[in-house]
């Protein structure tokens, strides 16, 4: 695929970036249309079929409509509007232009009809569909009015007869082509809409699948995925990382003494708290019940403990509840990874941890020790007021 990187300066420096490329890139391939119309009239004139006076005039009409409006739509000025690339007055501008051809070159005047039907036709795939009708009927009128004005001023070789045969075959076959256009522009805005809706619909299943609808955190799947996308990259570059669990201390009692309701706003209010509290880098998920998962990457189990602690410590010092009297605190189990640990003995060890604290008097954070090949039931440390994080040490099984 291209990419802007990949372009030349001086190709980027006509079509610009972003979404104004796109537009440009329409206005450009308009300019394709009028350079090949120029061709066929240069011949034209060559051969002696237009007055040079007459294709000068029209080439010049054809270059200052295309520079104006490759200009608005180039600049960005024509982002203020709900079709930045001006297809509609763009197409009425050059159905004048056509029409003026009309008037000029003389008996070969018929072969510019097949131009009108042209610009109605580019036209159509900016358009909608109302448009493309109005634009169809622009055309049909200002030919038809050219044939009349024709047959008035009695040009040569453009009786009433020609004029009404012109009329006929122009007004009918642009009408009919204008409807065409209004029913292809239809569809195409109906299979716009439903792309749209279906992109909508993907990214709304995407975040069922992905996010837990009461917490707005990654649920457990989608924080399994991104720990093992973490694995693998510290797999590569050796990087120190950690998780913790924590769980809401005595949420059972949340739930019985105020209510469901209150659980939930607790769960919320949690989740707001720690996303405000932690790194860009960081991943909080909702591993089950009232029990959370934070991934920490590029921090060993020291660092990982003083931004656990300091969130124990934020938790801990807001009031939760309508009346704010209701005071939450969290338990939390650490665990730095360990080279060649599976994903699930890297979270039993963070588990054993935050059993520990529990086990401990709850609302603290201890670290497990990263634990030799054999091992057994951990031993927690008592956390410290000040002092060195608490650390989970293993000790060896008995034979």
């Amino acid at each position: 695929m291209t990419t802007l990187r990949s372009i030349p300066p001086r190709v980027t420096w006509i079509t610009g970036s972003g979404p104004v490329r796109r537009h440009v890139m329409f206005c450009l391939g308009a300019g394709m249309i009028y350079g090949m119309t120029a061709a066929i009239m240069a011949h034209s004139a060559w051969l002696g079929l237009i007055s040079t006076g007459v294709f000068w005039l029209l080439l010049g009409c054809m270059a200052a409509t295309f520079l104006l409006f490759f200009t608005l739509v180039r600049s960005g000025w024509s982002q203020r509007f709900e079709d930045p690339v001006l297809a509609f007055p763009h197409g009425m501008v050059s159905i004048l232009i056509i029409v003026l051809a009309y008037v000029l070159i003389g008996e070969y005047r018929g072969d510019t009809i097949i131009l009108l039907a042209q610009a109605v036709a580019v036209a159509m795939f900016r358009l909608r569909p109302r448009q493309c009708l109005l634009l169809g009927g622009w055309a049909a009128l200002c030919v038809s009015l050219a044939q009349f004005g024709l047959v008035w001023s009695g040009a040569p070789g453009f009786s009433w007869q020609r004029g009404l045969t012109h009329f006929t075959v122009s007004a009918v076959s642009l009408m009919a082509l204008a409807v065409v256009a209004m029913w292809i522009s239809a569809m195409r805005v109906r299979i716009s809409r439903q792309a749209d809706e279906l992109r909508q619909t993907l990214v709304q299943a995407q975040a069922l699948a992905t996010t837990d609808m009461l917490t707005g955190l990654l649920n457990r799947r989608a924080m399994t995925d991104q720990l093992e996308a973490e694995l693998a990259r510290v797999s590569r570059s050796g990087d120190p990382v950690c998780v913790a669990l924590i769980d809401i201390d005595h949420f059972k009692k949340v739930n019985d003494h105020y209510g469901h309701r209150m659980g939930d706003e607790v769960l919320r209010a949690f989740a707001a708290l720690a996303q405000g509290d932690l790194r860009q880098v960081d991943q909080l998920g909702r591993w089950g019940g009232e029990e959370f998962l934070l991934m920490m990457p590029h921090v060993d189990a020291t660092q990982a403990w003083v931004a656990v602690e300091r969130l124990r410590n934020r938790i801990a010092a807001h009031p939760m509840g309508d009346s704010g009297t209701l005071v939450v605190t969290i338990s939390a189990g650490l665990a730095q990874f360990s080279p060649g640990e599976s994903l699930d003995r890297w979270i039993e060890r963070a588990d054993q941890a935050l059993y520990q604290a529990k086990q401990a008097g709850r609302n603290r954070t201890l670290i497990a020790e990263t634990p030799p090949a054999t091992t057994s039931t951990p031993v927690p440390a008592q956390p410290t007021a000040r002092g060195p994080a608490p650390v989970v040490r293993l000790q060896p099984s008995s034979p």
